[in-house]
């Protein structure tokens, strides 16, 4: 029997090795550069951020992070990506279950809202972001053409984003809450929902996020101080001002006392404000490299859902697509003091383990996809509007394009069974009349 068993061993193990080879032939090797070289970045920044305030403590702690985001993400690539069309729901339900668990025995945190639970540092929003992402695109691709119906599109629609949206906004993180609406309204838009409905929602949430922003008042106080910084710098806080000036100053990679004694003096440098400090040591060349980078990723997402075999898996690279990006861009102009301070992490590169592990999913999941593809072509951002309901038109799953305002394929790509280049042959059995027919034509 023992020799039996290892002869069945040595036929699977060349049918697992092969399959696991295939999988990383497959995979979309510049989308994984592109993240390998923001997650090193990301360390030597955390590094040089955190150094002078508590040494080689986050940097250390960074690494686990990063080691167990790329285990996740590898696994997660691994999945055929259509499984979670399937476990759309339960998904849903354990991210509203962890929401209203987090608000029930959640650690208060210092603004009085509660984000994470006692004894621990993870975040459940940020659980949030890839469960929302996850189930309305399933939503929306089941929905089809429904989507952009008022009855059977909008309005549930809004009770899904809006219940998700309400229980993250009650943990009083108005960023995250930002960000989890834009997932959902990019995911709606792109899924054929209606430019006039996204309005009524903003104009509907507009009101709603102003007063709960007013209740909790330190959202407001953040306001104050960003409006100080720029238009009355003596009562702006110190902190922010010195994040100016790190940023201003761009003094590059030393030992210079008098930077590290800047560096430490604002707090959160190295997951708040990362971006900031890349400025610092970098200068204006290392951060058009950081948003190079982040256009880059984009790209790469962009023609993952374009080429993406089915409309689920064109949708939810859409919505991972608007989850990293909207949460880079928040990130970079709250560094830049271009807007209040968020607290949101820079996705890949900012200390703290939440953010990274569901980054490093999410990344999973555009390699899952891409991996599925079943036509390997160029990456190419392509949508197509119509000037009557602005409504925006993803090309066809698996890479064909469309004419723009039609929903036709265009003539260098057109739809299967319809290229007139292709001569087929007819169906009809041929007959004597016919023979004479084609011979009379010749």
């Amino acid at each position: 029997m023992s020799a039996q068993s290892a002869r069945r061993g040595a036929q699977k193990r060349p049918d697992i090795f092969q399959m696991l080879q295939s999988a990383i032939m497959s995979m979309d090797f510049a989308l994984v550069g592109i993240v390998a070289t923001m997650l090193l970045l990301g360390l030597f920044m955390v590094f040089s951020a955190s150094f002078a305030t508590v040494g080689t403590k986050y940097f250390l702690a960074q690494a686990k992070w990063v080691a167990v985001g790329s285990a996740v993400c590898a696994f997660v690539a691994l999945i055929p990506y259509d499984l979670w069309r399937k476990l759309a729901i339960p998904v849903m339900a354990f991210t509203v279950l962890i929401l209203i668990a987090v608000l029930i025995f959640g650690a208060e945190s210092e603004f009085g809202g509660k984000r994470t639970f006692t004894g621990a540092r993870f975040q459940p929003s940020e659980l949030a972001k890839l469960g929302v992402t996850i189930y309305v695109a399933a939503w929306v691709a089941a929905r089809g053409r429904r989507v952009g119906t008022f009855k059977e599109g909008f309005i549930p629609f809004a009770v899904i984003i809006g219940l998700v949206a309400g229980l993250i906004i009650l943990e009083q993180s108005v960023s995250v809450t930002m960000i989890v609406l834009a997932i959902g309204l990019t995911i709606y838009f792109v899924g054929g929902g209606m430019f006039k409905q996204l309005l009524a929602l903003v104009a509907v949430g507009t009101p709603i996020l102003a007063f709960a922003m007013w209740q909790f008042g330190y959202p407001l106080g953040r306001i104050q101080d960003w409006y100080n910084v720029w238009f009355d710098p003596t009562k702006a806080p110190q902190e922010l001002l010195e994040l100016t000036w790190l940023v201003r100053s761009g003094s590059g990679i030393g030992t210079d006392p008098g930077m590290w004694q800047l560096k430490a003096s604002v707090f959160g440098l190295w997951s708040d404000f990362l971006f900031a400090n890349i400025g610092a040591d970098f200068k204006i060349w290392g951060m058009l490299a950081v948003i190079a980078l982040f256009f880059w990723f984009g790209y790469r997402a962009v023609g993952i859902a374009l080429n993406a075999p089915t409309r689920f898996g064109s949708l939810l690279a859409v919505g991972l697509t608007a989850w990293i990006l909207v949460q880079a861009g928040i990130h970079i102009a709250a560094s830049l003091t271009l807007i209040p301070a968020t607290g949101q992490p820079l996705p890949f590169m900012s200390y703290g383990g939440s953010s990274l592990v569901s980054c490093m999913a999410a990344t999973g999941l555009l390699l899952s996809i891409s991996r599925s593809a079943r036509e390997k072509t160029p990456t190419h951002a392509y949508f197509a509007f119509r000037w009557g309901d602005w409504r925006p038109r993803l090309s066809r799953p698996g890479g064909n394009r469309r004419t723009p305002g039609t929903g036709r394929p265009t003539a260098g790509r057109s739809a299967p069974g319809r290229n007139p280049s292709v001569r087929r042959p007819n169906r009809r059995p041929a007959t004597d009349k016919s023979r004479r027919r084609a011979n009379t034509a010749r």
